[in-house]
């Protein structure tokens, strides 16, 4: 079914947010790629402050196992979880293992690592949340703190890779909705922008429409602040004015509505996109 909906959105044009090459299943069509070199997400999201312990919102959905617990935890500390799936006695996936074993006092600070052999009862309910059974072992996935799968490994890497898996609240936050499958109208806009409040209420309508059944969100960000935020949507600078960028789940970039702009224009976007699908139903549930 994932891979007929994924067919049948080839006439939406692809945002840079889906992981290329093998990964379980239960990911690979639904994380934004890092294309936009070493570094460059890590350091954003250095610049780009946590959210604060009291505003925090434990991730949801995961199993009740000792290693989903942790990724939990985890959330609610404001961390990211590095979760390797591996088989015992693989050379590949003891390189790795001991590859986050190094990289642990690095990144303690930022995240937990894990560990779940695909094997072990005890971590069945994690390993089918994420088809681990079905990927290419090791396969290392990393979980931001709202419970966004953010990257996915599926060989051994270094620690330089991933140190650089880190990215800013505000990307965490449009991957979560999209993996949630929900059409996200990101408003690109700050205090130098022209047209934000005609640019706001165009969003807020659109995501407030009763056509959509509250399958939409609006996501805020400056994007004076969000460098990589714009490589993903294919922007090379911060714009001059406001600006909604439509996405649609799994990961497609319907439009892009630069300065004042009409809620009745975003529907109509949505519905021209939606038309392409073969079966005419593209929209915040992906393709029926």
């Amino acid at each position: 079914m994932m891979a007929k909906a994924r067919e049948r959105m080839k006439g939406i044009r692809r945002a840079s947010w889906v992981i290329g090459g093998a990964v379980a299943l239960a990911v690979l069509s639904l994380v934004w790629v890092t294309g936009c070199g070493k570094g460059s997400a890590a350091a954003q999201a250095a610049r780009t402050p946590e959210a604060t312990a009291s505003s925090r919102t434990a991730p949801a959905g995961f199993p009740a196992t000792p290693v989903g617990n942790a990724i939990v935890q985890a959330g609610k500390d404001g961390k990211y979880s590095f979760v390797l799936f591996y088989r015992p006695k693989e050379q590949a996936s003891e390189t790795m293992r001991a590859t986050l074993e190094r990289a642990k006092g690095k990144l303690k600070t930022k995240a937990v690592l894990l560990s779940v052999d695909i094997d072990a009862k005890p971590e069945a309910g994690l390993v089918e949340r994420f088809r681990a059974q079905q990927a290419p072992l090791p396969l290392t996935l990393v979980i931001a703190p709202n419970g966004a799968t953010i990257r996915g490994f599926t060989k051994p890497v270094d620690e330089a890779t991933l140190a650089s898996a880190f990215v800013s609240p505000k990307v965490a936050e449009v991957t979560k909705a999209l993996q949630d499958r929900k059409v996200v109208a990101l408003c690109l806009q700050g205090p130098a922008t022209k047209h934000n409040r005609e640019s706001k209420r165009a969003a807020e309508q659109f995501v407030a429409d009763q056509k959509l059944g509250g399958q939409a969100v609006l996501v805020m960000a400056d994007p004076s602040r969000e460098t990589d935020l714009l490589k993903r949507c294919r922007m090379s600078a911060a714009p001059a004015e406001a600006t909604i960028v439509l996405l649609a789940p799994p990961g497609s970039m319907v439009g892009t509505f630069a300065g004042a702009t009409t809620k009745e224009a975003l529907l109509q976007k949505l519905q021209s996109a939606s038309s392409s699908c073969s079966s005419g139903s593209c929209g915040p549930s992906g393709c029926q």
